[in-house]
């Protein structure tokens, strides 16, 4: 199962395709349009962005890539603080159980 956004690269000819190709293996669902709040995947982007990236100066565009790539590698050793994006009231549908 792939729940995602309504990006457009999400709902291209290649990736309709792919899921078509794969549709005994893969099931697409998508968020309501303008709704990241529901999308986990915002909490890391929210981190990075208003946490730790976005308070430092960028010098260039690979001065980025390396801010964000040291960010998002720093948080992925953080598994409390990733636990703690599904513990949202938007978010905590897509939680694991604790029994699981």
């Amino acid at each position: 199962m792939l729940i995602t956004d309504h990006a457009s690269f999400h709902r291209s000819a290649p990736v309709r395709q792919f899921v078509l190709a794969h549709r005994t293996q893969l099931r697409m669902f998508f968020f309501p349009t303008h709704s990241p709040e529901l999308n986990p995947d915002e909490q890391v982007w929210n981190e990075i962005k208003h946490r730790q990236v976005g308070r430092q100066p960028i010098k260039s565009k690979l001065d980025l890539k390396k801010r964000l790539h040291s960010a998002l590698k720093s948080l992925q050793q953080k598994a409390d603080k990733i636990r703690s994006f599904f513990q949202l009231p938007d978010t905590e549908y897509a939680a694991i159980p604790d029994s699981a």
